[in-house]
């Protein structure tokens, strides 16, 4: 069984959606093997609802976000054997707090098709304060690196 967990800042926004995405596809192709949750790496939404403008650009593309905002904890580096963050300051906050532990921590876009291998894949900016367009284009990243992470996952 892979645990993936996926964090952004809120957990509102960015990190409910691949969590989203993630389980979408893989039900939709019957993979059992593949856990997700999603959470935050601050506590301002917590057990709030995922942001509404996600929410229906996600429903648009046919995927249901239902998620309340957590933010991540210690025992999420025991309990996932992978942690995808959304952005270089996540990620940052992330190597500070696996304190060694063996937990793998990727970047999003790093399962994206353009920037795979590369070393150098950007962020998945937060769509937070800009319009439904910048909804829409974090779909359209975060989409497009879901199967790249599936196809990883089912070889590893």
């Amino acid at each position: 069984m892979r645990r993936v967990l996926f964090v952004c800042t809120g957990n509102i926004c960015r990190s409910p959606l691949a969590e989203a995405l993630l389980r979408d596809r893989v039900e939709r192709r019957g993979i059992t093997t593949i856990e997700t949750d999603s959470a935050g790496t601050h506590a301002d939404h917590m057990g709030e609802p995922s942001d509404q403008r996600m929410r229906s650009t996600a429903l648009g593309h046919g995927v249901t976000i239902e998620h309340n905002a957590r933010r991540v904890t210690s025992s999420d580096f025991a309990r996932f054997d992978l942690i995808v963050g959304m952005d270089d300051g996540h990620m940052r906050r992330l190597e500070q707090m696996r304190d060694g532990r063996p937990v793998e921590l990727r970047k999003m876009l790093e399962y994206h098709p353009t920037y795979a291998g590369d070393g150098h894949a950007p962020d998945v900016p937060d769509p937070w304060y800009g319009g439904m367009r910048g909804f829409e284009e974090v779909y359209e990243m975060i989409d497009g690196a879901i199967d790249g992470l599936i196809e990883e996952l089912i070889e590893s």
